[in-house]
């Protein structure tokens, strides 16, 4: 995927906090923007700021692409 300025401005901005053993949350700022879970080998992308309505929006075998996924939609 290539990178455009805004996505990468955006994903430095990102940071990630551990919740659980096999899932973390994706904030932009001060906002929770959406969650990766851990399903060996995948790393599942939800968009959303409430984990039961977040939104699946991709599948990777790497996090940071996990992360752009979530970063992207």
């Amino acid at each position: 995927m290539g990178s455009t300025g805004s996505e990468t401005s955006e994903l430095r901005r990102a940071w990630v906090e551990q919740l659980t053993a096999d899932r973390f949350g994706v904030f932009v700022g001060d906002r929770r923007i959406g969650f990766i879970d851990v399903d060996w080998p995948l790393h599942v992308a939800l968009r959303g700021t409430d984990y039961e309505t977040a939104v699946e929006v991709d599948r990777a075998i790497r996090f940071d692409q996990a992360l752009r996924a979530v970063l992207a939609a």
